[in-house]
């Protein structure tokens, strides 16, 4: 009986141990993958460091110019939860690698929870944080720590006019960051929206929120090629693989 009992328990400890070295191995794997669409999974930390913790406007356009999705909050229309607040998740640009203008762009379906909230009442928050970027887990920071900055970006949602110059611009920004938007069903009324800022609220360092001029926001000159960089990388690396 002794004998069994000691096997089975052999078996268990072996059969757990297996189980710990897998998943710690397909973990790596996530953290390591970076030949997917860029922000599929955990992304590797794209160029230099961020600004200086002072340099409020800088680092709000660091922040979002960095990010590949947003958390959007809209005021639901789900009449389970009509007029409370409702998060999703909306893949973001704010212009091309080469070319940031500081304001989200978003390619959007009617079908979508947002677009049906935003087709009722345009207000919403959007919020990007660097955690995206890898930067805060290189640093040990956790997402939640006030030096892994996270930038809440609060304002109205209008639709933008097709064939107009900034339609044109905001979709070619979009399908170069995002390729997989090219293959989206035809038939969901795809159309792109953007965010006229009201309010820019940060939480980059110790010591509560600060809020950022949206004037100064959208005039700062950010000449950051981080994501171009780090396009032309996974380029690189493609070629050299073939």
């Amino acid at each position: 009986m002794w004998k069994q009992l000691f096997i089975c328990l052999s078996v268990i400890c072996i059969y757990g141990e297996t189980k710990y070295y897998q998943e710690k191995q397909r973990n790596e794997w996530v953290h390591k993958d970076d030949g997917n669409e860029i922000g599929t999974r955990k992304s590797h930390h794209k160029g230099p460091s961020p600004p200086d913790h002072t340099k409020l406007v800088a680092m709000a356009r660091y922040v979002l110019h960095n990010c590949d999705w947003a958390s959007i909050a809209t005021i639901s229309t789900l009449p389970a939860i009509e007029g409370f607040p409702f998060s999703n998740v909306k893949s973001v640009v704010d212009g091309s690698m080469a070319n940031s203008t500081g304001i989200p762009y978003f390619y959007m379906s009617p079908l979508d929870f947002t677009a049906r909230d935003l087709s009722k009442n345009t207000r919403a928050t959007i919020l990007v944080s660097l955690e995206q970027t890898r930067y805060c887990e290189n640093q040990k920071y956790d997402p939640e720590d006030p030096r892994c900055t996270r930038l809440m970006l609060s304002g109205k949602m209008k639709k933008i006019k097709e064939n107009t110059n900034e339609y044109q611009f905001a979709k070619a920004a979009l399908f170069e960051r995002h390729p997989a938007m090219a293959n989206f069903p035809a038939d969901h009324d795809w159309f792109i929206a953007k965010m006229k800022i009201a309010q820019i609220a940060m939480v980059d360092w110790f010591g509560g929120a600060k809020y950022v001029p949206v004037k100064d926001y959208l005039a700062y000159n950010y000449t950051g090629t981080e994501m171009l960089q780090y396009h032309n990388q996974l380029l690189h690396k493609f070629d050299n693989d073939v």
